[in-house]
């Protein structure tokens, strides 16, 4: 999900910086200052030479500096871009010449600018590509189609950045039936908005590390879609301090789709394969969302299948299906004096892994092989006390500062469920963050929480049959049950009622066990 989230961004943003929008008639010159638009919200500057010829018009040696502020100092980004070609049509649209490579260069240059450079190339190819924009010089909207394009990854090389020495990367891909439409939006901010489809999808990374390790990882995807809102204060933003551009209206809202997946990887040292691993995944969602409030990202992925091969060393592969995974996490980011919600969620559904697996500690086969579900959903409140994409500051904090306070959790689900087994609960907290002595550290809890348990006698006796409880351990577990429990409908079930109050005391049914 991560690549995907990454190659959607990307069109937007080259189709910001490339193309543009529509309601009255505009020029290249209206794109054009709508480019320069975005680049100033980055704090940056866009440059180039301009040349008419008629209709046709070009810019050149187009450059976009900026500049990246830290602690201690300063580096700066220069992107290079390749020369744009555009047609101002009778109609008051604008047609850009699309077809053929195109060649971006980064440099960017660190505190010391005589030594610590970085620079790496980016290509793009398009083939039987249409680009068409239209619109007002404050709303353009662009429509673009193309029946297959190709991007790389290349050149990267660094200066005196010891984390990079003797660091090799690669990157190519291609694509094929792109075709969406976006739209470039200035006012009081710049908003950007993007909504494409893909048919078809697959990259080639290569990586080769310091400890010599050569990394290669290829990935297909199909039928994908996505839908991009992006806004960006007008008066500029520091790369490392967000925090304030969010306050300001900085914000992200990614949403998108794709039908099925593969990914191979494989790793090898002296030409000795150590590891190769494949997956594949079915139909997936996905979100990504930031703003003043919070950051959240959601993702479901059905029918994935693990299947690893560890190589020399390890006596047998290693394989692994999910008939569905899927995560929620919501996350607030800008300091406040009143609490806000945060959620953590994550679905592994119907886990099931090989037999050869399963005999390190099981070869007998005592445990059921049924699937493995782990599905758990949190949220709460908490206080937050810095703001944390304020990059240059979160470097600042000592490891005595807090950057946050938890003030309530709420179990809304939390299930394990595995070799016949199954634990539930649900339940509400809040925490006294001025009593930090009645639970060790921990600010004090009360609330309740509801729990069930299925097949734990049954679980113990297999244990005990396997010897890995011993049956004076096994008594202990069961009399603990015994004083937490009641038991339960059905057979070998059990709950509890388990209450934390105000002044200290932990409950079990009502009865005082602390």
């Amino acid at each position: 999900m991560t690549f995907k989230t990454s190659t959607a961004l990307l069109s937007v943003s080259f189709a910001a910086l490339i193309a543009a929008p529509a309601l009255a008639d505009i020029t290249a010159d209206d794109l054009w200052n709508s480019y320069q638009a975005i680049a100033e919200t980055v704090g940056g500057e866009l440059t180039a030479t301009t040349t008419r010829d008629g209709n046709k018009v070009t810019f050149s040696d187009a450059k976009l500096n900026f500049s990246l502020d830290f602690p201690e100092g300063s580096a700066s980004v220069a992107l290079f871009y390749p020369t744009l070609s555009y047609t101002d049509n009778a109609d008051g649209t604008v047609a850009m010449d699309m077809d053929g490579d195109h060649l971006y260069k980064v440099v960017i240059t660190g505190l010391n600018p005589d030594t610590d450079t970085m620079s790496a190339e980016f290509v793009l190819n398009y083939s039987d590509a249409e680009l068409i924009a239209s619109g007002s010089p404050d709303e353009i909207t662009f429509t673009y189609a193309m029946d297959a394009y190709r991007f790389g990854l290349q050149n990267l090389t660094a200066n005196n950045i010891p984390e990079l020495e003797d660091f090799a990367f690669s990157f190519t891909g291609e694509g094929s039936g792109l075709n969406g439409s976006s739209r470039i939006t200035l006012g009081d901010l710049v908003t950007i908005t993007d909504r494409a489809k893909v048919s078809s999808l697959n990259y080639n990374a290569q990586m080769k590390d310091q400890s010599g390790i050569e990394t290669v990882t290829s990935a297909t995807y199909t039928d994908m879609a996505s839908d991009v809102s992006v806004a960006l204060p007008t008066g500029g933003m520091s790369i490392t301090n967000l925090a304030a551009a969010l306050k300001q209206g900085l914000s992200l809202d990614y949403s998108g789709t794709y039908g099925a997946s593969s990914t191979q990887t494989s790793a090898q040292l002296d030409g000795e394969e150590v590891m190769s691993q494949s997956m594949t995944g079915g139909a997936s969602t996905g979100r990504v969302s930031a703003n003043k409030d919070a950051i959240q990202m959601t993702g479901k992925v059905a029918d994935v299948s693990i299947d690893v091969a560890a190589g020399a060393g390890f006596p047998f592969d290693l394989s692994a299906k999910l008939a569905q995974l899927g995560m929620d996490i919501k996350m607030p980011v800008t300091a406040s004096e009143a609490p806000q919600d945060y959620t953590v969620a994550l679905s592994l559904g119907d886990l099931t892994v090989n037999e050869e697996l399963w005999s390190l500690f099981d070869p007998a086969a005592v445990l059921p092989r049924e699937p493995a579900t782990i599905d758990v959903d949190l949220t709460g409140q908490t206080t937050v006390f810095q703001d944390f994409m304020n990059f240059a500051k979160m470097m600042e904090l000592s490891d005595n500062d807090v950057p946050l306070e938890l003030n309530a959790l709420t179990i809304k689900n939390f299930l394990i469920s595995a070799a016949g087994a199954s634990l539930s609960a649900t339940g509400d907290f809040a925490f006294n963050n001025d009593d930090l002595t009645s639970f060790d550290g921990i600010p004090a809890p009360s609330g309740s929480a509801e729990v069930q348990i299925s097949g734990a006698n049954g679980l113990i006796d297999k244990l005990i049959e396997m010897g890995l409880i011993a049956e004076t351990d096994a008594m202990g577990a069961r009399m603990m049950m015994g004083m937490l429990a009641v038991p339960g409908e059905g057979e070998d079930s059990l709950k509890s009622n388990l209450e934390i109050t105000e002044d200290g005391q932990i409950l079990a049914n009502g009865q005082r066990i602390k």
